[in-house]
């Protein structure tokens, strides 16, 4: 049996990586639901992808998808995530969870109450390299880690709507949206 996805927030990142790269593409899941709040974009990501585009959140709450991967803008996820566990969907989040401890701690505890798992999408620490590197940790090869440098570079210049430039909205700025990778 196929676990079934139901994805909200169906552009950016889903659209381009996680929908056809990972639901797709696992032999165990399907996608089953979309929804975007931008309606021309949940319409096109539906048509792409041959499956429903829900009228809203709570229309993908009542379908019969088992997880929901949430892929909004970071101010969102603590009110959707707490929406998931109260409709008994198990959750995949986007990073930055919350915008704060306390919104992560709040949804970790509805999930554990609610009995479905919560996942951050950090998805870094399962590329093969970082699984050896932290083999080689583990096993002892690399002695006692005292000084680590990391570096991540991209152009992400000032682009009307671009949620992740502001902190409102966004969680933290590079620091928690791309950082997040190099210390995961």
């Amino acid at each position: 049996m196929k676990t079934k996805w139901g994805v909200l927030g169906s552009g950016g990142i889903a659209r381009r990586r996680t929908i056809p790269e990972g639901i797709l593409a696992a032999e165990n899941a399907e996608l089953s639901i979309v929804f975007d709040a931008d309606p021309a974009v949940n319409k096109a990501v539906a048509a792409e992808f041959g499956v429903k585009a829900a009228a809203s959140e709570q229309e993908m709450l009542d379908s019969d998808c088992d997880v929901v991967y949430v892929a909004t803008p970071a101010h969102l996820h603590c009110a959707q995530v707490l929406a998931c566990a109260e409709a008994g969907k198990h959750v995949l989040c986007e990073k930055p969870l919350g915008m704060d401890v306390a919104e992560g701690e709040r949804m970790a505890s509805a999930c554990r109450e609610k009995g479905v798992k919560l996942g951050v999408g950090l998805m870094m620490r399962f590329h093969a390299q970082h699984q050896a590197a932290l083999q080689l940790l583990r096993d002892g090869k690399l002695g006692t880690p005292v000084l680590a440098r990391a570096q991540l570079s991209c152009w992400y210049p000032k682009m009307e709507g671009a949620w992740r430039q502001d902190p409102k909205q966004g969680g933290g700025g590079a620091l928690i949206d791309m950082a997040t990778h190099l210390y995961d």
